[in-house]
């Protein structure tokens, strides 16, 4: 198995473009796990609406009907055709946001990491419905075999899960890879289809951009970034014997030309969620975050606070990072639904001072080791009392009182710093804790932008 699986990797390595191989190294960690993936292993729980679910995905499960028309295929089974069969020389805009890998009913976006509910500590797999367009997100069960997980919406796709590594099998026998990157995002990192083609996604070093595909006979991918996000898309492969190169340009081509999987911010490149519970920045939340950023960041920094990150981050970026209603009707917090971000500038690459409120009587001694997470706690903190204050990814940590602010540092510390973006994670706790495990935060965090709500009697408690 060692022995086949270097010659892939080597034959891999000679066949893909000086331009790939920067983004190789992430991927091919991740091949060599699968190798030991019989042991893989995630934490997800049963959805109350699974019979009515079953009954709609088995139907889609056996369909014979295809996908709405869209300017590519996938060429599976072509090896001397390029991976992706695009129908037009330029590609519309939002490319990325409707590249999908279709099996077994239902459509899989390549460009979307897992979904993670807050509240109750999981990860959801994100799949487009081929009857209504939108996305739905799969819940799983424990099975009787430890660290294995079914669905239970009639999809049958059963989750392996290790932590870092989460392996979803579908019943056509195709797979899916997915690796946590610096960000603490999980993405796809490895395609394995029912036929045995291998297809390995190549993103930059901080896992934020993707910046390609490769397959397992050499046939290659790569998505050409500027500003505003892809602006070519360009494929190699081997036909009669003799390399072929093409490169196909993204944009000025009508929206209608590309089936749009997603609902667009007013961005235009980023994506929301259908069930997303807000649909729309308002001038209130701007006026909130504004508020936020001049107590906690220096005179450039922006912050988001009221579910959106600030528009200016890159476009491979989420936008929408708040509430979601899940499939069972729940509520589903998000990363940001009562926690903020911190950034030194619009485009979230600046640096800044981190600023907390005077007041607090006690605080941790240093930053903790993995997230550089620092304590403070506040017997009265804004329009609440009994407060604490964590402040996450800390750099350069020291405490300096500069009138009614206290400087501790910079943002962009251990955790919070990649280079695309540097950032602090901030949020606020009931009651004078230490540091509570991820899946105990929920429950115990204040929104901050009541905490600092201009009407006091919002958010006592």
């Amino acid at each position: 198995m060692s022995q086949n699986l270097h010659g892939e990797i080597y034959t891999l390595l000679r066949r893909v473009g000086h331009s790939l191989r920067s983004f190789l190294f992430p991927t091919l960690i991740c091949c060599l796990v699968v190798a030991a993936e019989a042991s893989v292993f995630g934490a997800v729980f049963r959805n109350p609406r699974a019979e009515n679910a079953s009954a709609q995905f088995a139907a889609l499960a056996s369909s014979s009907e295809k996908p709405e028309t869209s300017s590519y295929k996938w060429n599976v089974e072509g090896r001397e055709l390029p991976l992706l069969e695009l129908s037009a020389d330029e590609m519309a805009r939002e490319f990325d946001q409707s590249l999908v890998y279709s099996v077994d009913g239902f459509d899989f976006p390549v460009f979307k990491a897992l979904s993670f509910d807050e509240q109750e500590g999981r990860y959801l797999l994100p799949i487009v419905s081929r009857a209504s367009r939108e996305i739905h997100f799969v819940d799983f069960v424990r099975e009787n075999t430890a660290n294995t997980y079914v669905s239970v919406d009639g999809t049958n796709i059963r989750l392996v899960d290790n932590g870092t590594l989460k392996t979803f099998r579908l019943p056509s026998g195709a797979r899916y890879l997915f690796v946590r990157y610096p960000d603490g995002e999980f993405r796809c990192a490895t395609i394995k289809t029912a036929g045995g083609l291998t297809v390995n996604l190549l993103y930059a070093a901080n896992g934020l951009t993707l910046r390609g595909m490769v397959d397992s006979i050499g046939r290659s991918v790569t998505f050409n970034y500027g500003k505003d996000g892809i602006q070519s898309v360009t494929q190699t492969w081997m036909a009669n014997s003799a390399g072929q190169a093409r490169t196909w340009t993204v944009g000025d081509q009508a929206e209608n030309q590309i089936a749009a999987r997603f609902a667009h911010s007013s961005t235009g490149l980023k994506s929301m969620p259908a069930n997303a519970v807000k649909h729309e920045y308002t001038a209130e939340m701007a006026a909130s975050d504004k508020l936020l950023a001049q107590i906690f960041g220096g005179p450039n920094a922006v912050v988001g606070a009221n579910g959106f990150e600030p528009r200016g981050l890159g476009a491979s970026y989420p936008l929408y990072r708040g509430d979601v209603i899940g499939d069972d009707g729940r509520l589903r917090l998000g990363h940001l639904s009562h926690a903020m971000h911190l950034y030194g500038s619009a485009d979230g690459r600046g640096d800044s001072p981190i600023y907390i409120p005077a007041g607090f009587t006690s605080h941790s001694p240093e930053p903790s080791p993995t997230d550089a997470a620092v304590l403070f706690y506040y017997p009265r903190l804004g329009n609440f009392t009994d407060v604490t204050l964590a402040v996450f990814h800390v750099a350069d940590f020291h405490i300096n009182y500069e009138g009614d602010r206290v400087r501790i540092g910079n943002i962009g510390g251990m955790g919070g710093s990649t280079p695309l973006y540097r950032h602090s994670h901030i949020d606020f706790y009931r009651g004078n804790v230490s540091l509570p495990s991820a899946s105990q935060r929920a429950a115990l965090r204040i929104d901050p932008a009541l905490v600092f709500a201009p009407r006091a009697d919002q958010a006592k408690f």
